[in-house]
This record gives C-alpha cells, structure tokens and sequence, in this order.
C-alpha cells in the first residue's frame, strides 16, 4: 500500500503545482518572463544541490547523457509553452490534453520499438483522444459559436514533445539513476527558461515588482512542489508495479478540475476557470474520457487479466 500512497501524493502535489503555475503566470507576475528567472534560478540550485547529493557512480557513456540531456531540453521546452498557454487559458483544460503523452508513447512504440498495440490500447487512444478534443471545446463569449480552444493543437506538439522525452528518460535510466536525470532536468529547465527570458528589461521589470520577495519565494516554493511531486512519482515507481502505478500518477487532471472547482467557486478571481453546469458537467465526461483512456493504455492487460484472475477465482 506504501507505493500506492505515494503515487497518489505525487498525483495530488502535481495537480496542486499546475494549478499554483497557472494563479502565478494568469494573477500574479505581470509577464511570463517574470515568473521563469525565480523559476529557472530554483531549477538549477535543486539540480545542483542534487548533482552534490547524488553525483553520478559511473561514467553513463555519451549516448546516454546526451539522449537523457535532449530529452531533458525537450521537456522543458514543452513545459515553457504549457505556462504561456495558462496565461489566458483554464488550467483544467490545459492539463488534461497534455497528460495523454502515453497514447503518443504507446504510438511511437510501434516504429521505434516495433511494438503491436492490441484492440484494447486502440479503443484507448480513441477515447482519450474524443475526450481531449471534448474538453478543447469552448463557447465564444461574443458570438455564442462552439470551437475548438486556440491552444488546442499546440497542447497536442507538447503532449507529443513530452512522449518523446518520456522514452529518451527511459533509455538514459538504463545507465544512470533518476536522480541524475532529476539534475539534468534541472539544468535544461534553467537553460531553457534563462535563454528566452534573462534580459534587461525583464530583470528590472521582476526588480520593480511589487512585494518582490514575496513573489519570488513563491514561485520558489510552486517550484518546489513540483520537484517534490516528481521524485515521489519517481519512488512510487520503485515501489510497486509500473503498470499499477502509472494509472494512478495519470489522474492528475481529475486533481486539478476537483481543486480549480473548488477554488472557482470559493475564490473566483484566483484562476481563469469558468464556472457554469454546462462547462462543468463536459468537463466531468471529458476527464473521465482522458483518465480512463490512459489507464486502459497503460494498464489494460494487467487490469484484463486481474478480472480474469478475479472471475476464476470466483
């Protein structure tokens, strides 16, 4: 039961971490660039402080270290996008169509790795795909029209950037722990953020900031829980079956609607969330459609074969 709380916490922190991004960047920082130099300076203290901790035992060789490096660039890339995206988007639209990167895993499986995917992970990737199309879908306050949300397709490239990362983090854990990974996370994240957003108008504007320090801390802090969140994942996946555990880690987006919910209703002005029967009730039936397309591709021969065991038993 011990891995099964820890993927929930993970889970639970995540969602709360997205939901902190999204108040930060739409609420709080007056600019994007703003909030990545606190952001990026916390990255690379935590990946260097781990890098101390936990130095690398043995030389990983260079494929190794440079896929796991690209893969870390890569993640924080997408991850760059996902905060300008929550700028003027609902958080709890945004995470759920990024968060069906395993169904462009379990695709780019079958040309890199030669993997067959079965009746089952198909209908998968259908439902998760109709739920984050369902979900993308929102009502112009001005003309009254149903379409799909601007960020839609980019929060699909970011999906995709986040699978290919997500196999490159597989091949680089054979020859180094994820704590090192952890590290090279950290730096590209700092490499990426610092490269857009370390100017001169941007450190003066974050120097005039109102209650400066306190901001800062905060954004430190959101930071923080991320990483958090991120090393439990890591230890729940050591702790129990993969194939369980990911399942658990994927119901994220069902966190971040229950808490933007009840942070929508009891501080409307905290997050850009809309709250309204209509809204809420496609965004059930979506996030349903998402989590249970997820656990079916990440996990459906395990859960397929647990009822099997389950009814012989029986």
């Amino acid at each position: 039961m011990v891995w099964l709380i820890t993927a929930l916490a993970a889970a639970v922190l995540s969602s709360i971490a997205n939901i902190v991004d999204s108040h930060l960047v739409s609420k709080k920082m007056p600019s994007l660039m703003s909030f990545m130099i606190p952001m990026g300076f916390t990255q690379i203290v935590a990946a260097i402080i781990l890098l101390i901790l936990f130095p690398f035992q043995y030389n990983p060789g260079w494929a190794h270290l440079l896929i796991g490096f690209g893969s870390a660039l890569l993640n924080a890339s997408g991850f760059a996008i996902v905060l300008n995206t929550l700028r003027k988007s609902e958080v709890s639209r945004v995470i759920p169509v990024i968060s069906i990167s395993p169904i462009f895993v379990a695709l780019l499986s079958i040309p890199i790795l030669g993997e067959k995917l079965g009746y089952v992970q198909w209908l998968a990737i259908l439902l998760t795909v109709a739920g984050a199309v369902l979900i993308s879908i929102q009502r112009s306050y001005h003309d009254g029209k149903t379409r799909l949300q601007k960020s839609f397709f980019i929060l699909l490239i970011v999906a995709l950037m986040s699978a290919t990362a997500a196999i490159g983090f597989k091949y680089a854990l054979e020859k180094m722990s994820f704590w090192n990974v952890y590290s090279l996370v950290g730096i590209s994240t700092a490499i990426v953020v610092f490269t857009v957003s370390l100017r001169k108008a941007n450190l003066k504007e974050l120097w005039s900031l109102p209650q400066r320090t306190q901001k800062i801390l905060f954004v430190a802090g959101d930071q923080c829980l991320g990483i958090i969140s991120g090393v439990l994942a890591f230890k729940a996946m050591g702790l129990g079956q993969i194939s369980l555990v990911n399942p658990i880690l994927n119901i994220r987006p069902a966190f971040v609607f229950i808490f933007s919910l009840i942070l929508g209703w009891l501080f409307p002005k905290v997050i850009n969330d809309r709250i309204d029967k209509g809204t809420i009730f496609i965004k059930v039936i979506a996030i349903v459609m998402i989590t249970g397309g997820i656990i079916m591709i990440t996990s459906g021969d395990t859960i397929i074969n647990l009822f099997k065991g389950w009814f012989h038993l029986s």
